[in-house]
């Protein structure tokens, strides 16, 4: 019986939540439950009110026996939602010595010791932090006045080193493939031998796909080789007389639209997803139809959006109506070109503006709240890329108001 029990509340926490709670916490005792499955039962209650925003989620939280990593984190995001900053310091401090090193837990870590008025301590921390070329690094960098690190080691390429991998690996038959006019079957031969490379030789091909406009598969084979500080590889800017020519005609930074690119397809013309979005900036047929008719513009097929001015000139269009939405606020427009207009306006505050790092981390969404911190970060680093420097992240990112009646 008391698996039965055990598993009916599971059940029961995805639809009635305050009863699922109560007929445990009152009646468990009333069963033998294995500690396995008592355990599991226990950690997704917990999760379920985290979840769900409710302020008696931390002290459940802290209950947990054997807490994982998901519950470890999920105890940092309930102390911050309810802003209780003494619990954010107490919850980070129960994350493991990986979780810790984090720049993201970091920073809340510092926020937390500024509010409870360790400012030496918070410093130290916001310094640490702003070392890490990322979302968090940047805010931290932001708060120090400090200028961002970009940490940018190119990899330096011997041509004999290049030709030496061409003749040893074949991927000299993928220049054959591609004077044919084989895309496809040059890229597929290239995953094919790329996966008996040594790192050194995965970062010659990326250097090799980066000289045949494969901007896509320079990425993907420089992450195989686990390497990060080549900032013209990872961020590349073909494209660049389109993007600005709409930038402007938008009113928007280039680096805005390299970034959403960049997130979106790594700069793939023929990008895809599986629920149709199409190029460049994975704009949706509905949402290209719809921006063609305002337009008064001619629409013949879902597959014009492959074309990279097409999609560009649209892509660029629909983030500047979305920003137009929210009032000008990259984050929520960010949010919006990810999760949908509507969504986001369900995120907003309902009484009282609320910090953007806050509000960042209060997306429901795990997928939004990676793609808003993902798309802000890249927008800086296209700064840097395109030797700008108009933009900082704080200047980005003000508070977010309350939803309007």
């Amino acid at each position: 019986m008391g698996q039965v029990f055990a598993h009916g509340i599971d059940r029961m926490a995805k639809t009635n939540l305050e009863l699922a709670l109560n007929l445990w916490d009152t009646q468990k005792k009333s069963f033998t439950i294995d500690n396995a499955l008592s355990q599991h039962i226990e950690h997704r209650l917990a999760l379920v009110l985290a979840a769900r925003r409710d302020h008696r989620a931390y002290e459940r939280l802290k209950h947990v026996n054997q807490p994982d990593e998901e519950l470890r984190i999920w105890s940092v995001r309930s102390a911050l939602f309810a802003q209780n900053w003494p619990h954010v310091i107490e919850a980070y401090q129960t994350l493991s010595a990986t979780e810790q090193q984090d720049p993201h837990w970091q920073y809340w870590f510092a926020r937390a010791l500024g509010k409870t008025g360790d400012n030496t301590q918070a410093q130290v921390m916001y310094t640490a932090v702003a070392k890490d070329r990322g979302f968090y690094g940047f805010l931290a960098a932001d708060l120090l006045n400090q200028a961002y690190q970009f940490n940018d080691k190119p990899i330096v390429v011997m041509e004999d080193a290049l030709v030496t991998l061409r003749q040893t690996t074949e991927l000299s038959a993928i220049e054959e493939l591609n004077a044919l006019h084989r895309d496809t079957d040059a890229r597929r031969h290239f995953a094919n031998i790329i996966k008996k490379l040594s790192k050194e030789q995965l970062l010659l091909a990326a250097k090799l796909a980066q000289r045949w406009h494969w901007d896509q598969t320079a990425i993907i084979t420089l992450t195989k080789a686990d390497y990060w500080d080549d900032l013209e590889l990872r961020f590349p800017v073909n494209y660049r007389a389109q993007v600005e020519a709409n930038a402007g005609l938008h009113d928007l930074d280039p680096a805005v639209i390299f970034g959403l690119m960049r997130q979106e397809s790594m700069l793939d013309k023929m990008a895809a997803s599986v629920v149709g979005a199409k190029g460049l900036m994975q704009l949706m047929p509905a949402t290209g139809q719809q921006i063609a008719k305002t337009l008064l513009e001619p629409w013949s097929s879902d597959n014009d959006l492959f074309n990279p001015d097409l999609n560009i000139k649209y892509g660029s269009y629909y983030y500047r109506q979305l920003l137009n939405q929210f009032d000008g606020h990259y984050a929520l427009a960010t949010a919006a070109y990810n999760a949908g207009p509507n969504r986001v306006k369900k995120w907003l505050p309902k009484a009282k503006a609320m910090p953007i790092d806050l509000w960042v981390e209060y997306i429901p969404y795990k997928e939004t709240r990676k793609y808003v911190t993902s798309v802000l970060s890249y927008v800086i680093i296209y700064q840097y890329r395109l030797r700008r420097e108009s933009l900082k992240l704080k200047n980005l990112l003000p508070e977010v108001a309350p939803a309007k009646n």
